[in-house]
């Protein structure tokens, strides 16, 4: 069994300093290959939006259904040559198109008439969302190095790979 834990740690109280280059978009969602941005975008935020999609995908399609990849609150600014990006990532997900009871943790609460079974059932298709509070650090074009804020109050930023956030038994 494959559990994925999702952190969501946004907070509008994240404000970065020094902001060198103008964001883009406040929020960009992507269904596949179709994008939505308000305003043009810079390079490094197309470079880290497609970079966060291909992770993302590689992460976690072998045990969801991936419907859309939003990136908002977008800021970035140049530190010691690097563009440092933070921002909050949300992947629009839903399990995989299946009759909900023929999947065990539903067939277990069917049997054992658990109150909750209705409840599971109907869930089991719903579109959820993943949430991130993110930051992305790239030193050229082709390497980028993603952070994830671990700290409920505040900001602690610790290296991570979106793997990192499925629990495996």
């Amino acid at each position: 069994m494959v559990l994925a834990i999702f952190f969501s740690g946004c907070s509008s109280d994240a404000v970065v300093q020094n902001q060198t280059a103008a964001p883009p978009a406040k929020e960009v969602t992507n269904t596949g290959t179709e994008r939505k941005q308000s305003i043009d975008s810079s390079t490094s935020y197309n470079q880290i939006a497609s970079y966060m999609e291909e992770e993302s995908k590689k992460a976690f399609s072998p045990y969801y259904e991936l419907l859309e990849f939003t990136l908002s609150d977008y800021e970035e600014k140049t530190v010691d040559g690097k563009v440092e990006a933070t921002f909050a990532y949300q992947v629009k997900y839903k399990n995989f198109q299946k009759d909900p009871d023929t999947v065990e943790y539903i067939k277990v609460a069917k049997e054992k008439n658990d109150p909750n079974y209705q409840q599971l059932y109907d869930e089991y298709l719903q579109p959820k969302d993943m949430n991130f509070h993110l930051k992305a650090v790239m030193e050229d074009a082709d390497s980028i190095t993603l952070y994830t804020n671990v700290s409920p109050k505040g900001i602690q930023w610790e290296k991570v790979v979106m793997s990192d956030f499925i629990l495996k038994k």
